[in-house]
């Protein structure tokens, strides 16, 4: 076999098996001796099938939704279930699964559970999907002979509907997860170990040892504080694990359901799992895209919207706490101007001036430290914080780095090189009570310092040309008069 076709062979053997798992653990959960289960994890596996199988070519893709078909109708057979029925739940599934699929999939909006939107999204394809299975299943009923046709719908709304939510949310999130590790202090763990204490003790006190429903609620307080408090794919696995345990409670009649029809404790038990669903990742979903937003705020007011770099109030905030920190002697600063940089500008315009600030700004990155912070000051002025020097000399090795590193040649628009681009650099190291301003001035007025006796030294060779030039002269003419 190819490498091709185990490609294409893979993740149908794949979701088949997940699929097949998930429609026999759904059997399992049947209530009441008829065929109504209180999970049915299959709408779920059968939703992100079709999401798959939509994102394939058209032959591939319905190639996917054949073999979803035969295996939903030969599993039902196999776990006792009548050619009728396995048939019809054939019909149910694929409805199902195909009308989430094509709300999700509708616009540009790639298919993920990133934010309010996505989640927003996905209830309303929820919702969809689960109208038109509730809808077959009471056609099926109602041809049956069933009688209570109302309460069949609402069964088979309410389980699909928390089925598909809860299991779709968790696969989207988990797919695109971010998984950070946490901050090694003593409060973090005491915390973490604080709130899973309180989660197992709410569950257990609930759902194994409540004896009336009241108290059913008292399951969303952990929910928004581990919403509130951890990330989005913690919150995520908060769910899977809160919804087996009140399935399960459910299953063996026990807890804050007990004492009620299994019909009911089904419809209260789907109903608050998916109430879980919508507060936990609404919750976790707008803290995440409150951080977000407040994260490029700060970033827009720390760094510099050209190159990238910190700009002057971060390397004033990282000079504190460097000079907080670290004694005398051990933090130093580099201050950088272009020579001719102006002259870039004239000839080639702001653009490219622009374009040779961007890549200064990454060869100063790319020759000083991971610990440094380099950043843009103004114009063509660069700051670079060296932190933890052992020796002065340090310091200026890094300046020499960043002089060979700004004299390069540079390629412009013309693709014709320019290496007249120089850097006047001042340097300066920490004294006891000096403030970040006093080190930068003084590694400001160094700067200006090496500008002007290189301007000094420029001019030196022309004047002494010029003097030996009028000497020559004068020695050539002779006397200007007899």
């Amino acid at each position: 076999m190819t490498g091709r076709a185990v490609r294409a062979v893979l993740p149908a053997l794949g979701l088949g098996a997940a699929y097949s798992i998930a429609i026999l653990v759904g059997r399992s959960t049947r209530v009441d001796g008829g065929e109504i289960s209180l999970a049915w994890p299959a709408a779920a596996v059968a939703v992100l099938w079709g999401l798959y199988a939509s994102s394939l070519p058209r032959r591939a893709g319905t190639t996917h939704w054949v073999l979803l078909g035969v295996l939903t109708c030969g599993v039902n057979l196999t776990t006792g279930a009548s050619m009728s029925l396995a048939v019809w739940f054939v019909g149910v599934n694929l409805a199902m699964a195909a009308v989430v699929t094509v709300v999700l999939r509708y616009g540009e909006r790639p298919v993920a559970l990133r934010d309010p939107a996505d989640l927003g999204r996905l209830v309303v394809a929820v919702a969809a999907g689960t109208l038109v299975a509730a809808g077959l299943a009471v056609v099926f009923f109602a041809a049956t002979g069933h009688e209570d046709l109302r309460e069949t719908f609402a069964l088979f709304a309410v389980r699909n509907a928390m089925a598909v939510l809860a299991g779709v949310a968790v696969a989207l999130r988990l797919r695109h997860a971010t998984w950070r590790r946490p901050e090694p202090t003593g409060a973090r763990v005491l915390e973490s170990v604080a709130c899973l204490a309180v989660v197992v003790w709410v569950f257990a006190r609930v759902f194994w040892f409540n004896p009336g429903l009241p108290l059913a609620f008292a399951v969303m307080v952990p929910a928004m504080w581990v919403s509130l408090r951890f990330s989005t794919t913690v919150a995520t696995l908060f769910l899977l694990a809160a919804g087996i345990s009140i399935v399960w409670a459910t299953l063996l009649d026990r807890g804050a359901l007990r004492g009620i029809s299994i019909r009911e404790q089904a419809l209260l038990a789907q109903g608050m799992v998916a109430c879980l669903t919508l507060v936990v990742l609404t919750l976790a979903l707008f803290r995440d895209s409150r951080n977000d937003l407040i994260g490029q705020l700060r970033h827009l007011a720390l760094h510099d919207p050209l190159t990238g770099l910190a700009n002057r109030t971060l390397l004033t905030e990282r000079l504190e706490r460097a000079l907080a920190t670290g004694g005398a002697g051990t933090v130093g600063v580099v201050v950088l101007d272009l020579d001719g940089f102006k002259v870039v500008n004239d000839a080639w315009g702001h653009d490219e001036g622009d374009l040779l600030l961007v890549e200064i700004a990454r060869r100063l990155v790319a020759v000083t430290g991971p610990g440094d912070t380099v950043a843009r000051f103004g114009g063509d002025e660069f700051v670079v914080l060296h932190r933890g020097l052992t020796d002065p000399r340090e310091l200026e090795l890094c300046a020499e780095r960043i002089r060979r590193a700004v004299g390069q040649p540079y390629g412009q628009a013309s693709d014709a090189p320019y290496d007249r681009i120089t850097a006047s650099i001042g340097t300066a190291v920490s004294e006891p009570g000096c403030t970040p301003r006093s080190l930068v001035n003084r590694a400001d007025q160094a700067m200006y310092d090496a500008k002007r006796a290189a301007r000094r030294d420029l001019r030196a060779p022309a004047a002494r040309a010029a003097r030996s030039s009028a000497g020559t002269r004068a020695a050539a003419g002779g006397p200007a008069r007899g």
